[in-house]
């Protein structure tokens, strides 16, 4: 038969049926001298079928040639096996990885959805000055790094002050420059001197605003203020600002946006 039928019979592709044949997987029963026109035999068909069958559970060529040979002693199949057996648990440890990770953050939308549901709160929030440290990024994916040095610094000068209860704020302020995002960690400037490596910020009131309490940090920020908006959505309202992320004393976390109407 040609090469048309065989990938006809068995579901191959001719350029996977030919990839096979360069490679020697897949040897022709018969070819024409003169034309170089390929024949294969009934037979054949068996073995393209084993091929696809061992490519579907995940075997390299190199791996199915072994396993297809008439000389494939017991050890190599052994081996050959076995190395497939590693693979197989090093897929599962990845794939059981990210379906952690898929769980973990259904679980902070289910958790984010209770809160918000339950302390939302719509109206002005107050000006703030800071004592903070303050850095920009280029983009949302770079601001948990960002807050994790910037608080690890600033947490660092509230122990030698022994200030170590003291609220620390967290600001995101994407609207000053279209560029960057400005991440500052600071407490009120009340609570500790501007000066050193700490600089003054404000952070403007708004008439409008929505403030919502986690009473523990939730799994996520990120999906909490994902959750936040789309709560928002229904009062036809959206955040547009400088965001406020407070870590209480306590443990829990305060959410705060100046808040617009929908367009």
């Amino acid at each position: 038969m040609s090469i048309g039928e065989l990938a006809h019979r068995t579901g191959a592709s001719r350029r996977m049926l030919r990839h096979w044949e360069e490679i020697g997987l897949l040897v022709p029963a018969e070819v024409d001298e003169r034309t170089g026109y390929r024949k294969y035999s009934v037979s054949q068909t068996g073995r393209v079928r084993a091929i696809t069958a061992l490519r579907a559970v995940g075997f390299g060529l190199e791996a199915i040639a072994d396993l297809l040979s008439s000389d494939l002693s017991e050890a190599r199949l052994e081996a050959v096996l076995r190395a497939r057996e590693v693979d197989l648990m090093v897929e599962i440890s990845e794939a059981t990885t990210r379906l952690q990770e898929v769980r973990r953050r259904l679980d902070s939308l289910d958790e984010g959805r209770r809160t918000v549901m339950n302390s939302l709160e719509l109206g002005p929030l107050p000006g703030l000055r800071l004592a903070a440290l303050q850095t920009c990024v280029g983009d949302e994916s770079e601001i948990g790094m960002a807050v994790d040095e910037l608080t690890r610094a600033l947490r660092a000068q509230l122990s030698e002050l022994g200030r170590d209860d003291a609220e620390v704020v967290l600001a995101y302020d994407g609207m000053a420059d279209e560029e960057t995002i400005s991440v500052t960690a600071g407490v009120s400037a009340g609570d500790l001197e501007v000066g050193h490596e700490l600089a003054l910020v404000v952070v403007p009131s708004s008439e409008r605003g929505v403030t919502v309490r986690y009473e523990s940090a939730p799994r996520s920020v990120g999906d909490a203020w994902i959750t936040l908006d789309a709560r928002l959505e229904q009062h036809r309202l959206r955040t547009e600002g400088v965001y406020r992320q407070t870590l209480t004393a306590e443990g829990g976390v305060v959410l705060q946006a100046p808040v617009v109407a929908l367009s």
